[in-house]
């Protein structure tokens, strides 16, 4: 009865941890998460940012929420009667909604006569007049084929619930239409993370059982194998949605991760097991690799502990008490599972051989020659990130990002808060257009958006009544220019910053700026912080629990030398292929590091028991292959994904781990050889 015991406590927690996931389970998209000094539950104002407290700051000072675009195209333009009546009637039925509170378009841009307001449509059709007003380049193109109508949502709602309702009325008028904005992507970003948590790890769960079946030639056991990090991940994931907190976009790969890397431990000790035929000497033989080669790859997911971002912290404990977990499964109800399963075939060894030490010195010249350059290759790696570039080029945001920066010129807004103690006065518009002029100039902004062409004071008298006037002014003494930067301002916020500082010193304005490419902007410092600060940390707990287990610097430093390459190969690929230093990418380093040393770890381990390199190739070589390959398959099923975030991490590490096989299995044996 008693060895029953695990087995039903596990079945208990099991039921308990699926309840809490359905009860409290939830995902988060917003990249604030990204954010040093960002805490879940604690408001945005409360962040050590001013960015983040700017952004928050103008939504209370204008009373506006989310802004998304509603990109049409007429391919008879827009100066016609047909065009302008369904404008009309889209933009009237989209105004009755309660949740949109203003709506900016080439039918409400005001046209300033004298004192006197109008509007660009004459006898129901749109005029082509607007085109020269300079408030219209970010609403209607050159050609006038496009239309912008950029929504304004009410800031106590969440945009996102209602896009797919924006979506369907807006087909009723128009065949060819983009949306745009912060809530869009937002809206895609969260279906891609609900697949990337319920539906991804289905097919990897498939893919890996076929290829260890194909490894253990017992389908038991590769299902037992893959189970083990299964019941870890639920168990990891009803211990996390238990604090009340949600997956983001880091931490929801969790699962991913727990299933892809924790079934190689269940592999070594099925691989060890066949070769002992007896559990004890297993147990004696391969606990302590299983073990270091856990808390290794735990240590490439901890260094994220050093990093002031709490996504990547939240990512390092859940993939580590996941991992934790996996183990002490394997020992517990895998060890009992084993007895009873008792297979009798031979594991395949996968034509598993050393090749020789022609080919090994071969094959390390080559990596020192591509290590010595490798340094001019990784200088040439983008920083530059945003969460469009999540998304391939093929996706409905792709081509609306393309269509904003080819037919509009301009990726998106910052907004430039005036402030005076005073009221503004007619004087002011002077002041205005100046700083207009100069920042639009600039090769880093597109256009000035504020309709400097009628006195401040009667522009505030005019927006009680007029909507589309209100966007810009919230009170007699507080107005915001509309900056709407270029593709190359965005990637250069901070020159755009310093223009925009040095033009208000003069004019003696008070002011802030709030924008989303602004926040983006202090997520991209962090990024590479946070690869220095996991790489460093990663290397130095890594080589730590390395030297405990050899106790020697030579054989240590035998071990760690994959993943050194396999470190610098990560960064080569990724100048090669062209592949930014993101949020995304920049953990797959300290992630290759922790994957790739367990190899090491197993065959070091094995040719210090045995003392012959070939020969431990032999022994250990087909579970490292059959793990390492599993590893690959299961990524390789992010490769299908919509978001060229999972599809950039999948590629590095598919390749990373490659680079990490082989130069486990064909160089560190040649190097162990010559350690002797």
């Amino acid at each position: 009865m008693k060895k029953f015991i695990p087995f039903l406590i596990i079945i208990f927690l099991l039921f308990i941890s699926i309840i809490i996931i359905l009860t409290k389970g939830n995902v988060y998209t917003g990249p604030e998460v990204f954010l040093p000094g960002y805490k879940y539950g604690v408001e945005l104002d409360k962040v050590e940012n001013e960015n983040v407290k700017n952004f928050v700051r103008i939504t209370k000072d204008f009373g506006d929420g989310s802004n998304v675009l509603i990109i049409l195209y007429e391919k008879e333009g827009f100066f016609n009667r047909n065009s302008t009546e369904k404008l009309f009637a889209l933009q009237e039925e989209l105004n009755k909604k309660d949740y949109i509170i203003n709506i900016l378009s080439p039918l409400n841009l005001v046209k300033i006569t004298g004192f006197s307001k109008s509007y660009y449509v004459s006898n129901g059709v749109l005029q082509k007049e607007i085109l020269e007003d300079e408030n219209s380049k970010s609403l209607i193109s050159r050609d006038g084929k496009y239309v912008i109508l950029n929504l304004v949502f009410d800031p106590a709602v969440n945009a996102r619930n209602y896009i797919d309702e924006i979506e369907l009325i807006t087909k009723k008028y128009f065949d060819e239409f983009y949306l745009f904005g912060e809530p869009i992507i937002d809206s895609e970003l969260f279906k891609e993370l609900i697949k990337q948590t319920y539906i991804y790890p289905i097919f990897m769960f498939i893919l890996i059982v076929f290829f260890f079946y194909l490894q253990v030639r017992s389908f038991k056991v590769s299902l037992l194998i893959v189970f083990t990090p299964i019941i870890a991940s639920i168990l990891t994931m009803g211990l996390f949605f238990l604090t009340g907190r949600p997956l983001n976009t880091l931490t929801v790969m969790t699962i991913s991760f727990l299933l892809i890397i924790g079934s190689g431990y269940g592999l070594h000790y099925y691989n060890a097991f066949h070769r002992f035929k007896d559990i004890e000497k297993t147990n004696k033989h391969i606990s302590k690799p299983i073990l270091f080669s856990m808390l290794t790859t735990v240590a490439g997911f901890m260094s994220f502990l050093f990093v002031e971002i709490e996504a990547f912290r939240e990512l390092g404990i859940l993939v580590s008490i996941g991992l934790i977990i996996t183990v002490i499964l394997i020992f517990s109800i895998g060890k009992q599972s084993l007895k009873n399963l008792n297979p009798s075939k031979k594991p395949s060894s996968l034509g598993i051989k050393f090749l020789g030490n022609k080919v090994a010195l071969i094959s390390l010249i080559i990596f020192l020659i591509i290590g010595s350059i490798s340094p001019f290759m990784i200088r040439k790696i983008s920083v530059n990130s945003d969460m469009v570039s999540y998304f391939s080029k093929k996706s409905k945001i792709s081509i609306a990002y393309n269509l904003m920066e080819n037919v509009f010129n301009f990726r998106e807004p910052i907004y430039v808060v005036l402030e005076k103690d005073s009221p503004f006065l007619a004087t002011d518009n002077n002041k205005i257009k100046e700083i207009k002029e100069t920042l639009s100039k600039s090769e880093f902004i597109s256009s000035v958006d504020f309709p400097d062409d009628i006195p401040i004071p009667i522009l505030y008298n005019y927006s009680k009544t007029t909507p589309s006037l209100k966007y810009y002014i919230s009170s007699r003494n507080k107005i915001r220019l509309v900056i709407n930067l270029t593709t190359e301002g965005y990637y250069n916020i901070e020159k755009v910053k310093n223009l925009i500082n040095s033009i208000m010193s003069e004019k003696k304005y008070k002011y802030y700026m709030a924008g989303s490419a602004l926040i983006w902007d202090d997520i991209n410092k962090n990024v590479r912080n946070t690869q220095i600060k996991s790489l460093s940390f990663a290397a130095i707990l890594i080589f730590i629990m390395v030297l405990i287990i050899f106790r020697k610097i030579r054989s240590t430093l035998s071990v760690m030398i994959p993943i050194l390459f396999t470190t610098i190969m990560n960064f080569v690929f990724m100048s090669l292929l062209n592949i930014r230093l993101d949020i995304s990418t920049s953990i797959t380093s300290s992630i290759l590091m922790g994957l790739v040393i367990d190899y090491s770890i197993h065959l070091a381990s094995e040719e210090k028991r045995i003392g012959d390199p070939q020969k431990t190739v032999i022994n250990v070589g087909p579970p490292i292959l059959a793990n390492g390959l599993g590893l690959i398959l299961g990524f390789s099923v992010l490769l299908f994904s919509s978001l060229k975030l999972f599809q950039s991490i999948a590629i590095l590490l598919i390749l990373g781990i490659g680079i990490g096989l082989y130069f486990t299995l064909i160089i560190q044996p040649f190097l162990l050889k010559k350690r002797r």
